[in-house]
């Protein structure tokens, strides 16, 4: 253990970062009630200060992640640690409104650094196995938003909005964890051929990564769908309150099981491939699950999690292959621009369900779930299994 621990202690203090950085991201939102209590928000205002929160964790991720790979830093990752530990912990001391979204807003964006640069530091360390790697680090970020609402609800309900402070002690702590593992020492080499340039620019790679986008957007709306909606579409299965928890509980860990196996299964048999099978495996699974009732809808509701997060990782190393020069330009648009537009899209999806029902609407996007099939279908295989050139020196 001790020398597994050793050989892995920068991959191991990289996802470490990850989960630390995806806690703060996730801090607020759950404890939005005891804002409002404390400065009488609306629930216009509170839905405007989560708005600022993802979109600032997200939309400046492929911006972020194109400057990186020009002049990225991996001391950023931990910069970005320490700046999002400490201003998402002195929220809980503002009483302004307007102040508050700013320093939320400010410190989400630490967010959109650590992603793409932490990402594709995850894949330089994995000597050779680049699907593992990611998928490990995407895995074990992925658990914060579990944990989140365990510690901070306790906390503000028992002690006040001011005892968040406290909670920028760990990740100061994970912050030196990351520089005793060394991660400020790993350099980035910025390569500056204006050919490659001129090639990672083109119209083919252009088109292959809007499709990849799209596929991408689809599978993030699916998931946010099951997680805002999902325990009310269970309820009108005929599935109770307290089941449907325990069903959405189980989809979640399905989906980082997902997540992680499907880094594994790109590594050995391709992303394009794996892509294709979990395409179909999706639109096969999400039809039976919306269109049926008992078991077989439970059974359908809790496997959606597995296939939904399967093909994440083969997604971005996918767009890494498409673009090996700028690889956390690549993780910016996979990562923050879907997730951007995925966020927009739930806000049409929340109106249309408004107007023609929810079970419509869920119905409806049986129709949306095959696209990736057709998309996974047709991108070239000359981007499946590419060996990206590394862009970190030890």
């Amino acid at each position: 253990m001790q020398q597994f621990f050793k050989k892995n202690i920068q991959l191991i203090a990289v996802s470490a970062g990850h989960f630390t950085n995806d806690f703060y991201v996730n801090l607020i939102p759950p404890i939005l009630f005891a804002f409002s209590d404390s400065m009488g928000l609306t629930l216009t205002q509170q839905s405007m200060i989560a708005f600022v929160i993802i979109t600032g964790a997200s939309l400046f991720q492929p911006v972020v992640g194109y400057f990186l790979d020009k002049i990225g830093k991996s001391s950023y990752l931990i910069i970005s640690l320490v700046w999002i530990s400490f201003m998402m912990s002195i929220t809980g001391l503002i009483t302004n409104y307007y102040l508050l979204i700013i320093i939320a807003g400010l410190a989400s964006v630490a967010s959109s650094i650590y992603h793409p640069l932490g990402s594709s530091t995850a894949i330089n360390l994995s000597r050779g196995s680049r699907g593992k790697s990611l998928s490990v680090f995407m895995t074990i970020g992925g658990f914060a938003a579990t944990f989140t609402p365990i510690i901070t609800i306790p906390i503000v309900s028992e002690f006040g909005l001011k005892y968040l402070t406290f909670l920028m002690i760990p990740g100061f702590l994970v912050a030196y964890f990351l520089k005793f593992a060394k991660i400020d020492k790993i350099k980035y080499r910025v390569t500056n051929d204006k050919k490659i340039k001129k090639k990672e620019i083109s119209k083919n790679k252009v088109k292959y990564l809007s499709l990849l986008v799209c596929m991408s957007v689809i599978r993030v709306v699916l998931v946010r769908m099951m997680i805002v909606f999902g325990v009310q579409i269970m309820v009108m299965k005929g599935i109770g309150i307290i089941p449907a928890g325990i069903i959405l509980s189980a989809h979640m860990f399905l989906s980082s099981v997902g997540t992680l196996s499907g880094g594994y299964l790109s590594d050995k048999f391709g992303e394009r491939r794996i892509m294709i099978i979990f395409s179909i495996l999706l639109f096969v699974i999400y039809s039976i699950t919306i269109f049926s009732q008992g078991l077989l809808f439970v059974i359908g509701m809790i496997l959606l999690g597995y296939t939904l997060n399967g093909p994440s990782t083969a997604n971005i190393t996918m767009a890494h292959n498409i673009l090996p020069e700028n690889i956390n330009l690549g993780t910016g648009i996979m990562m923050g621009l879907s997730s951007t537009i995925a966020g927009v899209l739930i806000l049409v999806f929340g109106k249309f369900s408004d107007i023609y029902g929810l079970m419509k609407m869920a119905q409806v996007i049986a129709c949306l779930s095959l696209i990736p099939i057709f998309i996974s279908l047709y991108i070239s295989k000359k981007y499946d299994l590419v060996i990206v050139k590394p862009v970190l020196a030890r």
